[in-house]
């Protein structure tokens, strides 16, 4: 059974901050929706902290906003559902979207965040933020810091983070010439499971080649953007027959219980390549 002793709701980011870094707490754990922090406790995987840090009533982390640098910012404790109701996201990031109609169930939609989605460093919305160069705002305890989503996976996977995640930035580019987009999740069934594979991709083709592509992949390993396979394709004329073996070097898969680290390049590998084959296909041209 769990048990909490506190829970602190700070109400700006400087208090916030206080508790967190507070040398008279111990055990201070930060709790956006809390999903999937449950999921750990519940099968003893991390253990129930003394102190827990709500960040509900902090104004700029549960709202979204439109600057006039034409940048949506979402805030970290903005949940799945409001996302999902937002007309601006479903105007300029209709990749967003669809990563979170695709995590888990309506009623986890209705509590879990986008930061604590970006905080797992696994989450499906990661592929989508990677191929929207997203940009994550974070607090030191001083001011205000910016870094690329791209940036901070590679970062966090060798060093502790110690700010908090405020919000993610996302530019809006009215000018953008992307003429497709892609979002693909493969799951161990067909629906509210854990991905063993997230896919994310969006560009245009012009005068027969490839142009602006991006391309990112994650779910059960760590996400990344692929951006050798990006660059590949746009050194060619629609050609796809270097792509497949392209992917599958660029991919840093592990196995885990449910899969090997050679089916997930594989899949990964396929589904990129048959998306792309029928892009070109409403162009005239087949894979070749």
């Amino acid at each position: 059974m769990l048990s909490v002793q506190k829970v602190w709701k700070p109400s700006n980011l400087n208090e916030a901050w206080e508790l967190i870094t507070s040398s008279k707490k111990e055990g201070v754990c930060i709790v956006a929706g809390g999903t999937w922090l449950r999921t750990q406790w519940e099968a003893s995987l991390l253990p129930l902290t003394t102190n827990l840090v709500s960040l509900e009533n902090i104004k700029e982390m549960t709202s979204i906003t439109e600057s006039k640098e034409n940048e949506l910012m979402i805030g970290s404790q903005v949940t799945l559902a409001d996302c999902l109701e937002d007309k601006r996201l479903k105007r300029y990031t209709p990749l967003l979207i669809k990563a979170c109609r695709k995590i888990a169930a309506p009623s986890i939609r209705n509590q879990a965040t986008i930061g604590g989605n970006i905080y797992t460093k696994a989450g499906d919305t990661i592929p989508a933020l990677l191929v929207e160069r997203a940009k994550l705002v974070w607090f030191n305890g001083v001011e205000i810091e910016i870094q690329s989503i791209e940036s901070w996976l590679i970062v966090s996977s060798i060093k502790q983070e110690v700010r908090l995640l405020v919000g993610v930035k996302i530019e809006i580019d009215e000018k953008d010439q992307v003429n497709f987009a892609f979002f693909k999740k493969i799951g161990r069934r067909e629906t509210f499971t854990a991905s063993l594979v997230t896919i994310a991709g969006k560009g245009s083709i012009r005068e027969g080649r490839f142009e602006n592509v991006r391309l990112a992949a994650g779910g059960s390993f760590s996400p990344l953007r692929l951006s050798d396979t990006e660059l590949e394709l746009g050194n060619q004329q629609m050609n796809l027959s270097s792509i497949h073996d392209q992917i599958i070097s660029e991919i840093q898969a592990n196995a885990d219980p449910y899969a090997s680290a050679d089916y997930k390049k594989i899949i990964t590998a396929n589904i990129i390549l048959s998306e792309l084959d029928q892009i070109m296909k409403h162009t005239g041209k087949g894979v070749s």
